[in-house]
């Protein structure tokens, strides 16, 4: 998973790395097109921030592009890729979409900032502080862009953190707050009604939750901190008995399920594969 690779630590938005692309059931043309659509969210993000915003690059926020981009892509262009200098790859040109997926990103990076900056202790504490300074300005611009978004995301992780303090048992109550906070990205954009992408960004938002709970379930009692499996189940020893692992991963396939569903109401448009 990315997320081992960038911003590692259990919090609220510790689940980003979970999307990726099959590249086994893939074709070559495709596969060449996601990489041209990566690579160009990598050069929005350095427009926007300078080179420390490659560093904000995640697979999530290149599906979040796929799903809301409209109509047939520009030619691409070339770019310089910064973890392989020596070569020149292709890059799609920014558009209304990918603006929109390089402020998200450096929006939810802030909230993840500020979420490690509140629970992480010693030298994570300090790195998140001073990541914290390096992105201030870069979120002061995506924020005064998408003020609207940027409260609702405050607003879904205050309430999330408002059920972590209590120890909340509720599984379905903490992955609503993620769920919402996603389905927020698909509602504040551009202004038009999206009902099916709003469905399966919170269906997709709940399952990653859910999913980062059940992985994260050991390493989160060993160290004293909040995941609602513990509590729902019971599981002071750090691992689900399997009659309440089968339950859990019934309720995580139904999110699949509905996300799938979900998807099937979207218009037939050119990445749909």
């Amino acid at each position: 998973h990315q997320k081992k690779l960038i911003w590692q630590g259990k919090g609220e938005l510790g689940m980003f790395g979970y999307i990726n692309i099959n590249q086994k059931i893939m074709t070559e043309e495709n596969r060449k097109a996601y990489q041209a659509y990566y690579c160009g969210l990598c050069q929005r993000l350095k427009s926007n921030c300078g080179a420390k915003g490659q560093m904000l690059l995640n697979y999530d926020m290149t599906f979040l592009y796929f799903l809301l981009r409209e109509g047939d892509p520009a030619c691409p262009g070339r770019c310089f890729c910064p973890a392989r200098p020596w070569c020149r790859k292709a890059c799609l040109p920014e558009d209304g979409a990918m603006r929109y997926a390089a402020d998200l990103s450096v929006l939810l990076s802030w909230w993840k900032l500020l979420d490690a900056r509140r629970d992480s202790r010693g030298p994570r504490r300090l790195a998140a502080k001073a990541a914290l300074l390096l992105y201030r300005r870069s979120y002061r611009r995506a924020s005064a862009r998408h003020p609207a978004l940027d409260a609702a995301f405050g607003t879904e992780l205050a309430r999330l953190q408002a059920l972590e303090d209590e120890k909340s048992p509720s599984i379905d109550r903490t992955a609503d707050a993620f769920a919402s906070l996603l389905r927020d990205c698909a509602a504040h954009y551009d202004g038009r009604e999206r009902r099916p992408e709003q469905l399966l960004l919170y269906h997709v938002g709940r399952y990653l939750y859910l999913a980062d709970a059940l992985e994260d379930l050991p390493r989160d009692v060993r160290a004293g901190a909040y995941n609602p499996l513990r509590y729902r189940y019971g599981a002071d020893g750090g691992t689900l008995d399997p009659a309440d692992r089968a339950q859990l991963l019934e309720t995580i396939d139904a999110s699949i399920s509905m996300a799938c569903s979900a998807m099937e109401l979207l218009d037939g448009r050119r990445d749909r594969e």
